[in-house]
């Protein structure tokens, strides 16, 4: 995850022009979103985002390929766009995931975040899935959020309720 957050710093500072000169990078970077779904507060960050289009890129980094079918499954995804639907008043019709490639070497060496013995980098290959959103999807990602929210609540009245 440190090594995904040292790409998102790069991204967010230009400084990945060099490294990933094919990314894709949007008008908003690190977008932050902060609004009510169905009176739930929630907080949350798009890689970036295209304001004029209202949709947004997720980058993903590791050395575990990303499918089209684990795109698709991915609910953080549909998250963002429950999230975009609440605070921009319009849901996205897709996303694009793109999983930067990483490998990971043996050795002793010192890269941008820390000392390590092993050496993790990104090859430079960029693989983009397209997902296109339904509305269903974010009905079900209200649902959920509404039900973990009154869950959560439950348990801390319990909780307090045992003190």
């Amino acid at each position: 995850m440190r090594f995904g957050k040292g790409i998102a710093k790069l991204i967010e500072t230009g400084e990945h022009k060099e490294l990933l000169p094919d990314l894709v990078i949007y008008d908003k970077p690190e977008f932050k979103i902060q609004c009510d779904v169905a009176g739930i507060p929630i907080l949350s960050f798009l890689d970036s985002y295209n304001s004029v289009e209202n949709v947004f890129r997720e980058y993903k980094t590791g050395k575990h390929p990303w499918t089209q079918s684990k795109v698709q499954r991915h609910d953080q995804l549909v998250f963002y766009a429950t999230a975009l639907k609440w605070s921009v008043g319009k849901m996205p019709e897709f996303c694009d995931l793109d999983w930067i490639e990483t490998v990971e070497d043996n050795g002793a060496t010192e890269d941008f975040w820390r000392k390590t013995g092993h050496i993790i980098h990104v090859t430079g290959r960029i693989f983009s899935f397209h997902r296109e959103f339904d509305e269903r999807e974010t009905e079900r990602m209200e649902q959920l959020l509404i039900r973990t929210a009154e869950e959560i609540s439950e348990a801390y009245v319990s909780y307090i309720n045992e003190l």
